[in-house]
C-alpha cells in the first residue's frame, strides 16, 4: 500500500509534536516527507528527531511533492500556505485559524477545487455539538478566555492600550469584542474564537478575554443558546511547555485529526 506523504509548515514545539506523532504512530499509512520552516536551524533540529528523515524543503517545494500539507506555523504562513495549497491541488490542515476568518475568499477556492481543509478542534470541546447547532437556531455564543499573564504579554494590542501585565495581582479583562477583532489583535491566543465562528456560522459570536495570576491553565468556557439546545462547554488546559500562548489539547488534537483521517472509523465531526 501506498503511504501518503506528509508535509509540515512550521518546526517550532507543536509542528514537533505533529511530526514526532506521525513519525511513531502512523507511521503504517503515512510518512513525514518534507518540512519547512522560516528558521532553518528549526526544521533541521526536528529532521535529526524523526526516523523518516525529511527532506527540508522552501514552501513551494514541499506542497508540490507532498500529499497532505500541515501548517503549524503562523496565521501569516497559513494564508501563503493555503494559497499554494490551492494552486496544487493539495489537500491542507491549518492549526492556524484565524488565517481563515480573515481571507474567506481562500476556503471559497479551495471548496471549487475540491480540495479539503482539515480543521483540528485546538484547545476546547463541544465542536460536534455546536456543529449540530449550526444547522439549527443559534441565538448567541459567546467565549470567556482566561489565561496566565504570561500567555498574553507581547500582544501589541497590550502595549497600546498601556496594560501592563508583569505584576498583575487580580484577574483583569483586557479585550471584549468580536472574533475578527480578537483575531487581530490576539493572532497567537485565540484560534478557539476562529474554530467557533467557521463551525457555528454564526457571525455575532462575543469574546471576552481575561489575564489572571491566580490561574495555571488555559481556561476557555464557551456558552452556546440556541432553540434547540443550550450548551455549556469549561475547558482548562495546561499551557504547552514551549509555547504558553498554546495549549497541550490544541497539539493533541492535531494528532487526534490526523490519525482519524487514516482510520476507518470516523466519529463525530
Amino acid at each position: 500500500m501506498k503511504k501518503t506523504k506528509i508535509g509540515i509548515v512550521g518546526c517550532g514545539g507543536i509542528g514537533t509534536g505533529v511530526a514526532c506523532f506521525v513519525d511513531k504512530n502512523l507511521k503504517d499509512k503515512v510518512f513525514i516527507y518534507a518540512i519547512c520552516d522560516v528558521d532553518s536551524e528549526k526544521a533541521c533540529v526536528l529532521k535529526k528527531k524523526l526516523k523518516a528523515h525529511p527532506k527540508v524543503l522552501g514552501l513551494d517545494d514541499l506542497i508540490k511533492s507532498a500529499d497532505l500539507i500541515v501548517e503549524v506555523a503562523s496565521k501569516e504562513a497559513a494564508k501563503l500556505t493555503l494559497a499554494k495549497a490551492i494552486k496544487y491541488k493539495k489537500d491542507v490542515m491549518i492549526l492556524s485559524v484565524g488565517a481563515l476568518i480573515e481571507n474567506k475568499a481562500l476556503i471559497k477556492k479551495a471548496d471549487a477545487c475540491g480540495i479539503n481543509i482539515y480543521i483540528p478542534s485546538g484547545a476546547i470541546c463541544g465542536v460536534d455539538g455546536l456543529g449540530a447547532l449550526s444547522v439549527a437556531n443559534i441565538k448567541d455564543i459567546s467565549l470567556i478566555t482566561s489565561k496566565p499573564p504570561k500567555g498574553l504579554i507581547g500582544a501589541d494590542y497590550l502595549k497600546n492600550k498601556k496594560i501592563d501585565l508583569n505584576n498583575l495581582k487580580k484577574e483583569k479583562v483586557v479585550f471584549n469584542g468580536s472574533v475578527n477583532e480578537a483575531i487581530k489583535h490576539f493572532p497567537k491566543n485565540i484560534n478557539v474564537a476562529a474554530i467557533l465562528l467557521l463551525v457555528s456560522n454564526f457571525s455575532k459570536v462575543n469574546v471576552c478575554i481575561k489575564a489572571d495570576p491566580k490561574i495555571k491553565r488555559n481556561t476557555h468556557r464557551i456558552e452556546i443558546n440556541a432553540k434547540e439546545a443550550k450548551i455549556c462547554v469549561e475547558v482548562a488546559n495546561v499551557p504547552s511547555s514551549v509555547n504558553p500562548k498554546t495549549s497541550t489539547l490544541a497539539i493533541l488534537s492535531a494528532q487526534y485529526m490526523l490519525k482519524k483521517i487514516f482510520s476507518s472509523l470516523k466519529i463525530g465531526n
